[in-house]
């Protein structure tokens, strides 16, 4: 998690004014790229026979530090970044560079310093804040001797919700052999007002240099108003290893959880999962990850909707300056139908992209729209049709930072789902309000 976060903080946070200064040195542009290529110690080994006569020059010594830190050098990139903060001590993407430099070599309490100093910094976006508090808190358990480290949230919200199941909205719907069915008020789209409530933690044991264990869980909900068969909840739970290495981070485990819909256990979902993190440069980062799961429904006039679920994922984190950070996703997998599920088997596709903003040290914004593909394989007898959906969704949102580390956020989304089977086709617009505490 420590590592996890100081990660996010440098690909999201540290666009360098610096990496593209006004120079002419061929030597410092192509050191440059050679950090860019993911190639820190050649670019090491391009920039050292030059520090007796370029020392002091601010574009050469960040490029020298940054070359040194990601080529596992981090004491040697603590001097470097030194000289620079002589000269400049406000400057926020050295400052935590040189946290994480402290953090690699194991000196947490200088870390500690350098992450406290970002904190007093007055234009810090607000999801960085709570980032780097909750690494500080993580850091300060460390600090302590504890080997041990425990972070968690909570929060509590109220929304309007149009379309509480996700229904259709047209009363008669096109079924096989070009006859038409009429839906009753029950399964139609209704809208209704809701109270939604969220907790989790996540405990880190440090199991030696890089090497840690994870366990952790969520519970989150929604009970509605008026109609109460949409009233659902998930617990979910996870557990396992992770390790961090200079720019990399590997994270792997299992998972469990359980839905339950209207107060009933619904389905459960049984898997594995590992994602491997890289922090390309200052301004980007790289993710790759893959899930396998067992879905189960648990009511027995259900059960032949079982399927288990292969997904792998793609995702680029780019900063476009130390306030504004966009991430582009794109998913691919298959659903496996295990019960003789009437669509049969079903592959899909999907892109993301999502974008922040941050006004000031407690308002920001941010904004993300998604569209997935899903084609099934089998030939459904009772629409006369072969499956075809397009979800589509957007969503925009207000994250407001309080004191000790509450913030209020206001969310809106748009659903809808586009299909060839009149049932499944609606739209969904959802409005809330939550507040929440990080600690």
């Amino acid at each position: 998690m420590r590592k996890k976060l100081i990660s996010i903080l440098a690909a999201t946070l540290l666009a360098s004014p610096l990496a593209f200064a006004q120079t002419e040195d061929a030597t410092l542009i192509k050191a440059d790229a050679l950090i860019k290529e993911g190639k820190p110690a050649d670019a090491f080994a391009l920039l050292e026979p030059l520090e007796a006569k370029l020392a002091g020059n601010a574009t050469y010594d960040y490029l020298l530090a940054t070359a040194a830190l990601n080529a596992g050098n981090p004491s040697r990139a603590t001097f470097i970044y030194e000289r620079i903060l002589a000269i400049n001590p406000e400057f926020i993407g050295v400052r935590a560079d040189m946290g994480r430099a402290y953090y690699q070599m194991g000196d947490l309490a200088r870390a500690k310093l350098e992450f406290e100093s970002i904190l007093a910094l007055s234009n810090l976006p607000p999801d960085l804040r709570s980032a780097v508090e909750t690494y500080l808190a993580a850091l300060s358990q460390l600090d302590a001797g504890q080997k041990r480290v425990i972070v968690g949230y909570a929060e509590i919200g109220f929304g309007r919700d149009t379309n509480v199941l996700g229904q259709t909205s047209t009363k008669i719907v096109s079924i096989a052999n070009g006859l038409n069915q009429s839906l009753s008020a029950s399964d139609l789209k209704r809208a209704d007002n809701y109270l939604s409530y969220g907790v989790g933690a996540e405990l880190i044991e440090t199991l030696g240099p890089g090497f840690g264990a994870y366990v952790g869980g969520d519970i989150r909900g929604r009970e509605y108003n008026r109609i109460s068969v949409a009233d659902n909840a998930n617990i979910d739970g996870r557990a396992g290893l992770q390790y961090a290495s200079g720019s990399h981070l590997w994270r792997g485990g299992l998972t469990r959880g359980r839905y339950a819909l209207d107060n009933t256990a619904t389905r459960d979902a049984t898997g594995a999962n590992l994602d491997w993190r890289y922090l390309l440069n200052s301004e980007n980062q790289l993710t790759l990850g893959g899930l396998a799961q067992a879905l189960r429904y648990l009511p027995s006039i259900s059960t032949s909707e079982d399927y288990n679920l292969y997904m792998m994922n793609a995702g680029w984190t780019h900063a476009f300056s130390p306030t504004t950070v966009g991430v582009l996703t794109l998913t691919g997998g298959a659903e496996d139908a295990k019960g003789g599920r009437s669509d049969g088997d079903k592959t899909f596709w999907g892109i993301r992209a999502t974008f922040q903003h941050s006004f000031s040290s407690e308002l920001g914004t941010f904004f993300t729209a998604g569209y997935q593909r899903g084609d099934y394989s089998k030939f459904n007898t009772s629409y006369g049709i072969e499956r075809q959906d397009e979800l589509s969704d957007a969503a925009v949102g207000l994250v407001w930072s309080l004191r000790d580390r509450w913030s209020v956020r206001p969310l809106l989304t748009y659903t809808k789902n586009r299909s060839n089977a009149d049932i499944y086709t609606y739209s969904r617009t959802d409005a809330s309000v939550v507040l929440r505490k990080d600690f």
